[in-house]
């Protein structure tokens, strides 16, 4: 089968491979890849040369027909934050994560343990399931903000990329009112589609980080009021460094990552409901298509956000 992997060179190439099972799969099933976006994290992987095909948001069809959006995490159930219920934080996930440590879903198929398919609702196509993957980020990320952001609340969200705008749809479809702060016209337009202004004001209670870089995270210090919460939604690939404004403000850093549980309810099968829900999201977010043969072209243009790219996906 064709699977896009890093090449060595920083870069990628499609490659003919067999699909494996995972060693942690106790009941693996088959998933035809129907669409699987490249995140922002892809073009790092690519870079550190990772031995496996790249590609964690990614959704397909299982061999009886049943779409479904594949969660690339798997916890262990054992390690004390697992029984915690903090799934997210597992010991060893980070072991099991595809796309990273094992196969992901830049490839005709993936091989993954049922647990880790969630259904698909009719009128929700396989060919923008991959977008339930950083949906599911922005369920969690806002969720570990709790009662600092009740429906009537305004939020500051900054960066306009995937998680910027997936952090958005959530909040405005929890009533949270969204202004956001992002680099380019298209991602402003992209936002406007999902209810986000391009209005900033001077102080908000609560400021996602969706960026993740040195001068984002400084936006977000000026922007937090006194004793607010800075909501870290993004990956700093660089190291970053807190001023004594943060200190002066006593301000709350938050960071998420990944996705787990809320109460019992997975973070994926809320994103599910809500793709399913608000299907403006599909519009707002995915800005280029590509065939998998088209992977070094699709990598070129996610790279690239000034020409106008927002989410691109591959369809296999």
């Amino acid at each position: 089968m064709r699977a896009v992997r890093a090449t060595g060179d920083g870069g990628v190439g499609v490659v003919d491979v067999p699909a494996t099972v995972p060693a942690h799969a106790a009941d693996p099933v088959r998933v035809r890849v129907r669409s699987c976006g490249i995140c922002a994290s892809d073009l790092h992987l690519a870079a550190w040369n990772l031995p496996v095909t790249l590609g964690h948001e990614f959704a397909g069809v299982l061999d009886d027909g049943t779409a479904v959006a594949v969660q690339p995490n798997v916890w262990c159930g054992e390690c004390d934050r697992c029984r915690a219920g903090e799934t997210q934080q597992c010991r060893t996930g980070l072991s099991r994560l595809h796309g990273v440590s094992v196969d992901g879903g830049l490839a005709d198929e993936v091989i993954v343990d049922r647990s880790c398919v969630v259904p698909l609702p009719v009128g929700v196509d396989p060919t923008v399931g991959a977008l339930v993957e950083p949906l599911s980020v922005a369920v969690h990320a806002l969720r570990r903000c709790g009662d600092a952001l009740p429906s009537g609340a305004r939020v500051l969200v900054i960066g306009g990329g995937p998680i910027g705008l997936a952090t958005s749809a959530v909040a405005r479809s929890r009533g949270i009112d969204v202004d956001l702060s992002a680099r380019y016209d298209h991602q402003h337009a992209a936002g406007e589609i999902l209810g986000a202004r391009r209005t900033v004001t001077d102080e908000y209670a609560v400021v996602v980080d969706a960026a993740g870089s040195q001068s984002s995270l400084d936006e977000a210090v000026a922007r937090v009021v006194p004793g607010g919460t800075i909501l870290v939604a993004a990956t700093y690939w660089d190291p970053v460094s807190f001023g004594s404004e943060l200190l002066t403000k006593e301000a709350r850093v938050v960071p998420a990552a990944m996705y787990g549980h809320d109460h019992g309810v997975r973070e994926f099968e809320t994103a599910v409901a809500l793709l399913s829900a608000h299907p403006e999201i599909a519009d707002a977010l995915v800005s280029h298509r590509f065939g998998l043969d088209d992977a070094v072209e699709a990598f070129r243009t996610s790279a690239d956000r000034s020409a106008g790219a927002i989410k691109v996906v591959l369809e296999p």
